[in-house]
C-alpha cells in the first residue's frame, strides 16, 4: 500500500477546505497521493464513473445536494467498490452513525482533522473495501453460503393463503444471496389470519439469522396470544436480549378476521397503507419504535378497521421507495402506491410482480442496494 498510487475524488466545493486538503496530503512522505477536486455532487458523480478511483472524499454540503442525501447518491453512483469517507463542517455523532451505518468508511469533522488522521482514514477506507470484497466473493462461492440460502428460502411463504373474500399475495426480492427482510402469513386463534413484513437493519448473514429468530418467535407467539400489539411486545423482548445495538428490525403485523371482515395491525417502526376504492390513501402508521432496541417497548395496537370491497391493503418495506435511478432520484412512496393504484384491477399477485418490474425499470442498470418485501391484500 506504501508504495502504491491512491487516487482521491474530493468532492468539495469550499476552495479553503480543498487548499487544507491538499496541503494535508502535500506534506506527507508516504504518498505519492493523486488529488482530482470536483466541486458539485453531479459533476463527482460524472467523474467517479469515468475515472478508477480508489477512495471518495465526500462534503455532504454542496450547491446541488444536502445531507445524507448526497452520501446516498454517491453510494449508489460508484456502488461497493470505491469506499466513501465523509467529510462534514458539523460534528454530528447522530449523522455519523447514520452515515457510517448506510456504508460510508469513516466520518470525519473539518478543522478536527491533521495528516495522520486523515490519511489513516483514507488507507483504513481501501483495507476494509478491499476485504470486504473478498469476503463477499469468498461467501458467495462457499457451500456453506449456499446452503444457508438455500435454508432460509424454504422460510418463506411458497404460497398465498385462500382467505374467503380475500386475494392476498407476497414475494420477496433480496439484494443479496441472503435476505434481511421478510414476509408471513400466520395461521391464528379465532380462524384469523396474521400478515408480518419486517426488515432487519444491515446485509449479510447476521440479518438473515435474526430475521429466521424473528420468524419463529412470532409462530410461536400466535400459539398462544391473539393481540398482535401483545405479540410485537414480547417478542421485543426476546429480540432486545439476543441482538446487539447494531441491528434491530422493524416489522408491521396485521391481523385479518375473515368473518367481520376487520383488519388490526401494529406496527414497530413500518408503516402501511390503505387504498381506498377511489382515490383515497390511509396511512397505517408505525405504532412503536422498531424491535430489538429497548427490551421496555410496548407495541401498542392501533384501532380495528372495516374492510369493504375494492380496498386494498398495501405493506413494503424501504427497498421499494428507497430504490434509485441512475441520476439518483428515489422511486418514493408516492409513485409505489399510483403503481399499484393503476393495476388495482388484476390479481393481488399481478400488482406485486409489476410493481416489481415498475422498480426495476425505474433503476434501470443501478444496483439494487436493498432488500425488497412487498405484501399486497385486496377486498374482494
Amino acid at each position: 500500500m506504501e508504495s502504491e498510487r491512491i487516487r482521491i475524488l474530493l468532492v468539495e466545493d469550499d476552495p479553503d477546505d480543498v487548499w487544507i486538503m491538499r496541503g494535508l496530503l502535500g506534506d506527507r512522505w508516504d504518498g505519492p497521493f493523486e488529488l482530482v477536486h470536483i466541486d458539485l455532487l453531479s459533476s463527482g458523480l460524472k467523474r467517479a464513473a469515468e475515472n478508477d478511483f480508489d477512495v471518495v472524499l465526500l462534503d455532504l454540503s454542496l450547491p446541488d445536494s444536502r445531507g445524507l442525501e448526497t452520501f446516498f447518491k454517491m453510494k449508489a453512483g460508484v456502488g461497493e467498490s470505491v469506499p466513501i469517507v465523509v467529510l462534514s463542517g458539523y460534528d454530528d455523532e447522530t449523522t455519523a452513525v447514520k452515515a457510517v451505518q448506510a456504508g460510508a468508511q469513516d466520518y470525519l469533522v473539518k478543522g478536527q482533522v491533521d495528516d495522520n488522521v486523515l490519511i489513516r482514514s483514507i488507507r483504513y477506507a481501501i483495507e476494509r473495501s478491499r476485504r470486504h470484497d473478498a469476503e463477499r466473493e469468498l461467501r458467495d462461492t462457499s457451500e456453506e453460503f449456499r446452503a444457508a440460502q438455500e435454508i432460509q428460502q424454504r422460510l418463506y411463504p411458497t404460497k398465498a393463503p385462500t382467505l374467503e373474500g380475500f386475494d392476498i399475495a407476497g414475494a420477496l426480492y433480496p439484494a443479496t444471496a441472503t435476505a434481511g427482510d421478510y414476509y408471513d402469513y400466520i395461521p391464528m386463534l379465532e380462524h384469523c389470519l396474521g400478515i408480518v413484513v419486517g426488515d432487519v437493519s444491515g446485509h449479510g448473514m447476521g440479518p438473515a439469522l435474526l430475521m429466521s429468530e424473528t420468524r419463529a418467535c412470532l409462530r410461536t407467539l400466535t400459539q398462544a396470544y391473539f393481540d398482535v400489539g401483545d405479540i410485537l411486545t414480547r417478542a421485543n423482548r426476546v429480540l432486545a436480549a439476543d441482538t446487539d445495538d447494531l441491528h434491530f428490525v422493524t416489522l408491521a403485523m396485521g391481523r385479518i378476521d375473515p368473518l367481520t371482515r376487520t383488519f388490526v395491525y401494529a406496527g414497530a417502526g413500518q408503516q402501511g397503507h390503505l387504498l381506498h376504492a377511489g382515490n383515497k390513501v390511509t396511512l397505517l402508521e408505525s405504532t412503536s419504535m422498531p424491535l430489538g432496541i429497548n427490551e421496555d417497548t410496548v407495541v401498542p395496537t392501533a384501532p380495528p378497521l372495516e374492510l369493504v370491497p375494492g380496498e386494498i391493503i398495501t405493506f413494503f418495506t424501504d427497498g421499494v421507495f428507497e430504490a434509485e435511478s441512475l441520476g439518483g432520484v428515489r422511486f418514493g412512496i408516492q409513485r409505489a402506491l399510483e403503481a399499484i393504484r393503476s393495476e388495482r384491477a388484476k390479481p393481488a399477485s399481478e400488482i406485486v410482480d409489476l410493481l416489481h418490474k415498475e422498480i426495476v425499470s425505474f433503476s434501470r442498470h443501478s444496483t439494487q442496494r436493498d432488500d425488497i418485501a412487498i405484501v399486497i391484500v385486496k377486498m374482494l
